[in-house]
């Protein structure tokens, strides 16, 4: 695509695209960003791009340097304003990653959210100053940068501003008092609804549940509860198994969540909520408090049984650590990786790095060996303490595209997708837009180019790419995964569109034809035998069933809801029981 930056003609190809959301496409220029907006309708093009244009003119002058504000307009041949130039980021990751507790427990402390919020709140503090407010802000709309300690607000030509409206809000942060409004008509965010979301995402990182989550037995729903002013802080909400107590905020900080939450309260945070410091206890809780107030709840000589069971399911605790599982996986048996005292060692207790694992670096499974891989694509594989192979990769962002087995892993080289074992050449892919997964037979695979999507599958030990016609959707990837068995493929992707993240999956035979599919599910980890799926949710475990083409609920088996969480990975084993993988345990669940 051929734009014009300062009477300069600039192509812009799909391997540059940085992110994609419902309104726009963002690619990397030199040391920058472009944002060009979707196509419209021709019957909405000149109201839309009028509006746009009048939002890119008017924009305020003098912002902090952590909004990433349009610093030149982007034409079309004809001179249309077609989207605009700003700062480009490198190495940060979307705030939605903070209240993912695998990602948190391995990267960020809750020390470095406290200043990682401790930031935002000064440029969104700083906005208002000048009449500007977020309106959209959300947690797609922050990007975080832990290294440095920064965070940073984009999609800044969606804010309120000089009387023009922001035109959408996310639902998930959307201030209630705000529900059934039409946001386009005129301005109708406040300083007080950014302030909602602001305590939206920071009470969802320190305790990765949503203010709202949690199941309740009347209202039941995220909306419901939210509309009734009705938090988790409340006794007769059951807390996911991922989430942490609220026990562990201090005083102050559930004060002046409870009164946001429960009583319409929208002042921003006191300084020094904002400056608490956290600690950890032997128990290994993460508490802002002068005594940790879970163990001393449980007692000295509280301990976790083994086998635990409530009702028809039986929970039995396979590995635990003070440390943290850092990845597993169903290789011949449950295979994973673990760090504890300051090393990293298989499930055996074979070493892998005699050091703690980097926040840059990712884990794969293959076999007895373990892949580590760099936010960079530099791959070193290793087995018992030695170094035994080294290869490169590509990058989607800081992802690098890799993914392994026990009997295959995979690699991206020069938009070739490269079989590592043998060398051989796969398939094309598009060089730092690809998503990857593998299992022992099948793998699975997308790339997006513009409005297109890609999505393919491929079997080891064979050559060539199956292209899935029927694997389509509209909207921001916000997660994607993919799961298998040996006949079997299914891929869930979540989409963020016009301010509502949808679920969609796709159950796939291992000839590529679509078997059936969902779109507005669950949000949660699959699991995938013998064409069965189960689904991982903070009510317990789901099954799906086929249902003319399409995957819906059959079943929740409320007895296994102790034992599991939507942010919780799920392992099939052959007897029909399923391993829960968290941050610090691995438990198998049977139903009887």
């Amino acid at each position: 695509m051929d734009v014009y930056i300062a009477n300069t003609r600039v192509r812009l190809k799909d391997s540059d695209l940085l992110g994609e959301g419902g309104e726009a496409r963002v690619f990397r220029w030199k040391d920058r960003a472009v944002k060009l907006f979707h196509p419209v309708t021709a019957a909405a093009e000149a109201r839309v791009r009028a509006s746009k244009l009048e939002k890119l003119t008017r924009f305020p002058a003098g912002l902090p340097d952590a909004v990433l504000g349009p610093v030149e307009l982007a034409k079309d041949g004809r001179g249309d304003v077609v989207g605009f130039v700003m700062k480009a980021l490198v190495d940060v990751d979307d705030a939605s990653r903070l209240a993912q507790r695998k990602f948190r427990e391995q990267r960020v402390s809750n020390d470095l959210v406290m200043t990682l919020f401790r930031d935002l709140a000064q440029t969104v503090t700083a906005l208002h100053a000048r009449q500007v407010i977020v309106g959209d802000l959300n947690d797609g709309n922050v990007l975080v940068r832990p290294a440095t300690k920064q965070s940073f607000l984009i999609d800044a030509d969606s804010m309120q501003f000089s009387g023009l409206p922001c035109a959408v809000g996310h639902e998930r942060f959307l201030d209630p008092r705000l529900y059934g409004v039409d946001l386009s008509t005129a301005p109708r965010f406040d300083e007080g609804s950014d302030w909602y979301a602001f305590a939206i995402m920071w009470f969802s990182s320190l305790l990765y549940v949503h203010p709202f989550g949690g199941t309740h037995p009347k209202l039941n729903t995220m909306l419901r509860r939210a509309e009734a002013r009705h938090p988790v802080l409340k006794d007769d909400v059951v807390l996911p198994r991922v989430a942490t107590s609220w026990k562990t905020l201090s005083d102050e900080a559930l004060h002046w969540f409870s009164q946001t939450f429960e009583h319409d309260a929208r002042q921003a945070p006191a300084p020094s909520l904002l400056e608490q410091a956290w600690s950890t206890c032997r128990c290994g809780a993460a508490h802002a408090r002068t005594v940790c107030p879970l163990c001393h709840a449980l007692g000295p000589l509280a301990t976790k049984p083994a086998v635990r069971v409530k009702g028809r399911c039986t929970a039995k605790v396979l590995f635990e650590t003070r440390g943290r599982v850092l990845a597993a996986s169903m290789q011949g048996g449950v295979k994973y990786v673990f760090e504890a005292d300051g090393v990293v060692r298989r499930e055996d207790g074979a070493l892998v790095l005699e050091r703690p694992l980097l926040p840059q670096e990712r884990l794969g499974l293959a076999g007895a060996s373990t892949w580590v891989v760099t936010a960079r694509g530099e791959m070193t594989r290793h087995e018992h303490g030695r170094l035994v192979e080294r290869a490169q990769t590509g990058v989607r962002g800081a992802e690098p595209t890799f993914a392994s087995a026990a009997s295959v892993s995979y690699r991206v080289e020069h938009e070739w997708l490269i079989e590592q074992g043998t060398g051989m050449r796969v398939g094309q892919v598009l060089e730092g837009q690809t998503w990857l997964w593998t299992g022992e037979r099948l793998g699975l695979g997308f790339y997006r180019a513009g409005a297109v999507t890609v999505a393919f599958l491929l079997r080891a030990g064979r050559a060539g790419l199956k292209q899935l016609a029927d694997v389509r959707w509209r909207g921001r990837v916000v997660a994607a995964d993919a799961v298998f068995d040996a006949r079997h493929a299914l891929l869930t992707v979540v989409a963020e569109l016009d301010g509502r993240d949808v679920v969609h999956r796709w159950l796939l035979a291992e000839d590529g034809a679509l078997l059936a599919r969902s779109e507005g599910g669950r949000a949660g980890h699959a699991a995938l035998l013998g064409g069965r799926v189960v689904i991982g949710s903070d009510d317990g475990l789901v099954a799906l069933k086929l249902d003319s083409g399409v995957l819906v609920e059959a079943a929740c088996f409320a007895d296994t809801q102790p034992f599991v969480s939507a942010q919780d990975e799920l392992l099939p084993q052959s007897d029909g029981s399923l391993v829960v993988v968290t941050s610090k345990e691995l438990v198998q669940l049977s139903l009887s």
